[in-house]
């Protein structure tokens, strides 16, 4: 796919502020980018470089989902390329490799972005905006920044940057797609009960960041691009409260290295969202931009379990984590016992949550299908079944640390030196799952965990 990216001179949306589109090669438009551009003017020193970024992720995230990956030769790898106008195309030519590089780490596809001159600045206003379209706040003097998808490790994140700053006021930011129902109302809900419990010290910026218009009828749906729209917006609000204000992006260990439970999952087909590799590699190409934020994971050497106990304010997580949703296939509800459930129960972010919960006593919750009770069919042939028969799989074969740290080294690049610690995360968090399946999962479901 040959796409650029263009900033109209003459359009503005409704909300006073450019149209940007991604066109194919030979100029046919292929979507509008919904960018967040009038609410960047509530930063108070947006830096270009920023913006810049901004427009990447929006364009990476857009083709990553316009895109069918059955549509590549492997029904897999992809290959694009992008020209995109920015405001120093020397300084990002020079990190041109690099970028493309981490690019294709994150998503699994082959990228080649081209940078030409940025003319116009997309966050000009060319008409009053209209009344009841601002999701966000304007920005305070705050300390860091903090992602938030209102899922359960941003919560525990937020809550522990705040008890250890006490004097501080955070900033979180949130991302929402407004074609993908559900984190913006996991947002909403979660907020308003942090700034109850930290009055005047929580400020957010709540984005939404997608695309609208496009020339297609089935979208990707894998989504590997988002965490790059996360941090694209973080780099933003974290850039123009000042150079050295850390951007957090607080996801434990486990999901970060996300271990291939099976060979199939191994290499680019094991998501790399959080992973380490890719956010020190993201940082190193925004420093040579002159963006000096640091992007600190807090949880990498913690499993989900440890997360949750380790809480700095465990009263106040148990009151808020029920409005929390860490599922990742919540938009398949037809195919649940019980399709009013928050999580679907058996993908792996639903499995690590329930046995994190149970290892503190707070296995309360109701899921779509209960995968101690046997609801999860594991010969169904389909995706339904998929990660808790390769869970069962993984905790049967008992995993040395040694062969754990081989498996992390085929899905990504590790500093050797902390590859042991990296293991040790995984093989804690796999204790918990089996925890929890000794305790409440049924005579089968053990035999085939082999616990």
């Amino acid at each position: 796919m040959l796409a650029t990216l263009q900033i109209s001179p003459t359009e503005s949306t409704t909300r006073g502020f450019a149209v940007v589109r991604l066109l194919r090669r030979g100029g046919a438009p292929l979507c509008q980018v919904d960018l967040p551009l009038e609410d960047l003017g509530l930063l108070p020193h947006l830096k270009p470089a920023a913006v810049d970024f901004l427009l990447l992720a929006g364009a990476v995230y857009a083709l990553d989902k316009l895109v069918r990956r059955d549509s590549a030769p492997d029904a897999w790898t992809r290959t694009f390329a992008l020209t995109l106008p920015v405001a120093a195309p020397s300084k990002w030519a020079a990190v041109g490799e690099d970028l493309n590089r981490c690019l294709s780490f994150l998503t699994g596809d082959l990228w080649s972005v081209k940078f030409s001159r940025r003319r116009i600045d997309p966050t000009q206003a060319r008409r009053p905006r209209r009344r009841g379209t601002r999701q966000s706040e304007s920005a305070v003097a705050s300390s860091a920044v903090s992602l938030f998808s209102g899922g359960l490790d941003s919560l525990i994140g937020i809550i522990d940057w705040l008890e250890s700053h006490p004097d501080e006021s955070l900033t979180v930011v949130g991302h929402h797609d407004g074609q993908i129902a559900g984190p913006f109302a996991d947002q909403r809900a979660l907020l308003p009960l942090l700034k109850r419990a930290y009055p005047e010290r929580v400020s957010a910026f709540l984005a939404r960041v997608g695309h609208v218009g496009e020339s297609v009828d089935e979208k990707e749906i894998t989504l590997r691009s988002r965490s790059l729209v996360f941090i694209a917006l973080g780099v933003c609000a974290a850039s123009s409260l000042g150079a050295g204000v850390a951007l957090l992006i607080p996801e434990n260990g486990t999901i970060a290295l996300n271990v291939p439970l099976t060979p199939s999952r191994r290499g680019s087909c094991s998501t790399r969202t959080a992973h380490p590799h890719f956010l020190a590699t993201i940082a190193r190409i925004l420093q040579r931009l002159g963006l000096q934020n640091p992007i600190l994971n807090p949880l990498t050497m913690a499993t989900k379990g440890e997360a949750v106990t380790r809480c700095r304010n465990r009263r106040l997580l148990r009151t808020l984590f029920k409005h929390s949703v860490s599922c990742a296939k919540r938009g398949h509800r037809m195919h649940w016992t019980r399709r009013k459930a928050s999580g679907c129960g058996r993908c792996m972010p639903c499995i690590y949550r329930r046995a994190a919960l149970h290892s503190i006593g707070w296995d309360t919750e109701i899921y779509g299908d209960d995968v101690c009770a046997g609801e999860v069919e594991l010969s169904e042939i389909g995706e339904k079944a998929n990660d808790f028969r390769a869970c069962l799989s993984f905790l049967k074969r008992k995993a040395s640390a040694a062969h754990i740290g081989s498996l992390l080294m085929s899905s990504g690049s590790l500093d050797p030196v902390r590859l042991a610690d990296y293991a040790s995360v995984v093989a804690r968090a796999m204790n918990e799952i089996r925890q929890l399946l000794r305790d409440k999962a049924s005579s089968r479901i053990k035999r085939l965990a082999g616990v």
